[in-house]
This record gives structure tokens, sequence and C-alpha cells, in this order.
């Protein structure tokens, strides 16, 4: 995506995983590239990645039922596979490997050396609050319940007194 090719330019990706995933979320690998569901969604890695090239995000929404259907996602889905790492340092880290072939014929591959995210590499404060608005949108909060949510966060990590009122069910 941040090299601006477009899906249909993919002829396949191939990744590497460990061992411990494939059971989860790997097999069965037709199942898992096309899921009937958001559910199943979940535990797909094909479906994840497919989605996050197509959409440039796979958040919340991106696994629910009426998602799982979208033709793009599934097409590319089709086309990724896996081989098992057997150095993957798994389940002490999370690590990626992609290679992605292109029907023209250029080979790409991308590696993440740990989980985005965690300790070797957390998300900014930026990144986190747009998280924390997507998943109180998708909760069910508005717009100004959200941003008022980040405001509150912030004052506790500021240390001022906070009024926990608003916040009980």
């Amino acid at each position: 995506m941040a090299r601006g090719i477009a899906p249909e330019r993919i002829a396949s990706i191939q990744c590497e995983t460990a061992e411990g995933f494939v059971h989860r979320l790997w097999e069965l690998l037709e199942v898992k590239q096309a899921p009937p569901n958001g559910y199943a969604a979940k535990f797909s890695i094909p479906y994840a990645i497919a989605r996050g090239i197509v959409h440039g995000e796979a958040g919340l929404s991106a696994f629910e039922d009426e998602a799982v259907g979208d033709q793009r996602v599934r097409a590319l889905a089709s086309k990724i596979r896996y081989v098992i790492d057997p150095h993957h340092p798994y389940p002490r880290s999370y690590t990626g490997h992609l290679q992605v072939a292109l029907h023209d014929g250029q080979v790409l591959e991308l590696r993440q050396p740990h989980l985005r995210g965690g300790a070797a590499e957390p998300l900014t404060e930026t990144e986190l609050e747009a998280k924390f608005r997507a998943n109180a949108l998708h909760g069910g909060w508005g717009a100004d319940r959200a941003e008022a949510g980040i405001a509150w966060v912030n004052r506790l990590f500021d240390a001022r007194e906070v009024d926990l009122t608003p916040w009980r069910a």
C-alpha cells in the first residue's frame, strides 16, 4: 500500500509463520482465505492481510459479517499462502515476513522484526488516540464522548484531579 501497488497487481503472497500459528490462523487454508462470517475472519491471517492491503486497515468493522463478503478482499486472500519458518522466535516474539510477487514478475519482500504496538515499537500517542476513537465509535459512543474520554485519560496522565462520576455505568 505504501508503495502504491494496487491489489490487482499482486499475483501471490507467501508468508513465513511459526508452527504455533498454523492450526489457529492458517488451516484449513481454503476456509481462512474465504471466511464464512466475521467471527471466522478474526482467526484468519489471509483475510486480515488482504483486508489491510485492500482497505488500508483491518479495524473492528473489518470483522463483521457484512465485511467478509468483500470480493476484492476475497480475491486477494485467495492468493495468500504460508510456509513454516523453523527459526521463528514464537512465542518469545512475533515477527512477520511477506514475499509479494507481482504479475509483472517483480518480487517485494517485507519484514517486521517485532510486533508493532508492542514494547519494541509502541504506538505513538496519536495512534493510540486514533485507536481509542475507532473502538469507542464502534462500541456505540458518539464522537463527543470519545473526545471527552481522551481528554479524561490525558488528565489522568497529567496527574490532575479527575472526577470519575461521568464514567460510572
